[in-house]
């Protein structure tokens, strides 16, 4: 009697994951990148794709607005030695960047760099992150940018954004 009355609670718990999975993958979409080496899957109840042009390759915010991410694949390699510099680049017409941290950092089996950096413009602190991997085809950049105050309550969110980016070549 036992086994006839587990069985159907195992047929139902099965059929209940499934549903949950998904409802989950419902709430999931994926951006592949321009040059189909890179996805991003990410729940677009929290992030919205910008479809504004830019020198980036996609653009992303969460609902609130408050972090912007922006993605590129870039046509050359930076050498590890370069990111500093390059960084610094990347900002200069904003102002000087202060605090930079750069250390290896693994997402989803890729190696790279990843930053962090302070930038204060217009009276406001701003947080920057990213992450630099050499792929088979050029550097991918992935950039996370907040005010100082969002970047506590928000950082797993930014940490779930980084952990849906995948190397699919």
């Amino acid at each position: 009697m036992l086994q006839r009355s587990i069985i159907p609670l195992l047929f139902l718990s099965s059929v209940a994951m499934g549903q949950l999975k998904n409802s989950i993958d419902a709430d999931n979409t994926t951006h592949k990148s321009r040059k189909g080496i890179f996805e991003i899957t990410y729940n677009k109840n929290q992030w919205q794709q910008s479809d504004s042009a830019s020198k980036w390759d996609a653009e992303f915010h969460d609902t609130y607005k408050l972090i912007n991410i922006y993605f590129i694949e870039y046509d050359i390699f930076i050498p590890h030695e370069n990111i500093k510099k390059t960084i610094q680049a990347q900002y200069e017409a904003f102002g000087k960047i202060k605090n930079i941290k750069i250390y290896d950092k693994t997402i989803n089996t890729m190696k790279g760099s990843y930053f962090e950096c302070t930038l204060n413009y217009n009276n406001y602190k701003f947080v920057y992150q990213g992450f630099l991997y050499n792929g088979p085809a050029g550097t991918m950049e992935i950039q996370f940018g907040m005010q100082e105050e969002t970047k506590n309550q928000y950082q797993n969110t930014v940490d779930a954004f980084c952990n849906g980016i995948k190397q699919i070549k």
